[in-house]
């Protein structure tokens, strides 16, 4: 979440046609944004992920124990999250 916002901040697009270029919804970019804002998460926090290391993989893991490998790529990773 805080990568894609940053690579917003960088990229001089607009909230809506960043999202559109990375095929993520207005109302969830929105949702990241406010809770970026927010000083105290309340015990659930976002983690960065660094786009610029060496390629990796992040691993989502689903409540039903279903656990998925897929390279960073931030746009999947959120369509992932979104699947469940």
């Amino acid at each position: 979440m805080l990568s894609m916002l940053a690579d917003w901040q960088q990229s001089g697009l607009s909230k809506k046609r960043y999202c559109e270029k990375n095929g993520i919804s207005t109302a969830t970019f929105y949702y990241w944004f406010s809770r970026s804002k927010e000083k105290d998460a309340g015990g659930r926090r976002f983690i960065m992920i660094d786009k610029a290391g060496k390629k990796s993989e992040a691993e989502v893991i689903y409540p039903n124990g279903v656990r998925i490998k897929v390279d960073t790529d931030l746009g999947l990773l959120s369509q992932l999250i979104h699947l469940y």
